[in-house]
């Protein structure tokens, strides 16, 4: 599992970002708010981290599927850099590996297919998974990882965990979250509100163009030119992710202002 890099350097900046949150002194206009001037002002900007992350898992469907690889990596929500030194990446060793009846014919296919996205044999793949650790202890170890990117409750930030984000999450990754949260007795690790799923956002960019050919995320690689280390393991395919939502954030800020929103359908 990579450490979560958590030094003076990353504690400061974390303080940093919760003295930016939520409820801030307006001075600008003493005579307005009486003799000392000032009053509560929600700051609407998103200071919430987003975590992007992705499970490896030996099924298909997230209501039954076993998770065999997590990993994490968070986006500073201000500067949208992408903090590569502090994600999270762990092996999943699925409950009853051991034992021979876990070995069914869907879950051998899946073993194979892990094989041929690595360019590895079924055996490797077994191997990997059987040095993992408990479902239970990676899950209540990714629990404690978001924690660290909470931010400090205020007026206009009412959830404070971080922003889920992913390739997919919607249908697959945030299932499985849920899943393993009532399994373990954990609270879900992010936010209730807003989630920045990249499939969903693709789509909305390219349901009208005939290209790329489909929103698989492999495609979306490809389309974009991003050079992937290997596709389909789990701490890839985040890193990959993270790149994409970074760009189409960064895009999105250039071009969106209150201007050109506000009243932008009234009547004229």
């Amino acid at each position: 599992m990579c450490p979560l890099q958590s030094g003076r350097h990353m504690g400061a900046q974390l303080a940093n970002n919760k003295r930016r949150v939520g409820r801030f002194y307006d001075n600008r206009n003493p005579s307005q708010h009486g003799s000392k001037g000032r009053q509560w002002i929600g700051d609407e900007m998103n200071n919430r981290w987003i975590i992007v992350f992705d499970f490896e898992t030996d099924g298909v469907d997230p209501n039954t599927c076993n998770p065999v690889e997590l990993a994490a990596i968070p986006i500073d929500p201000r500067t949208l850099e992408i903090k590569e030194k502090k994600a999270f990446s762990a092996i999943i060793k699925p409950p009853g590996f051991n034992k021979e009846e876990y070995f069914t014919d869907d879950r051998q296919k899946t073993i194979e297919w892990h094989a041929k996205q690595r360019g590895v044999t079924s055996a490797d793949i077994i191997k990997s998974w059987k040095k993992g650790k408990s479902e239970k202890i990676v899950w209540k170890n990714f629990c404690e990882y978001c924690k660290k990117f909470n931010i400090e409750k205020s007026y206009g930030n009412w959830y404070t965990e971080p922003v889920a984000a992913g390739y997919n999450i919607i249908g697959f990754d945030l299932p499985i979250c849920q899943r393993l949260s009532e399994k373990h007795k954990t609270a879900m690790p992010f936010a209730k509100v807003n989630k920045m799923d990249l499939m969903d956002l693709v789509f909305y960019w390219f349901e009208n163009l005939n290209e790329p050919k489909n929103m698989r995320l492999d495609t979306m690689r490809d389309f974009f030119g991003v050079q992937t280390v290997q596709a389909h393991e789990a701490y890839s395919d985040t890193f990959d992710t993270a790149k994409l939502l970074v760009q189409f954030l960064k895009f999105h800020r250039r071009q969106s202002s209150v201007g050109k929103f506000k009243g932008a359908m009234a009547q004229k």
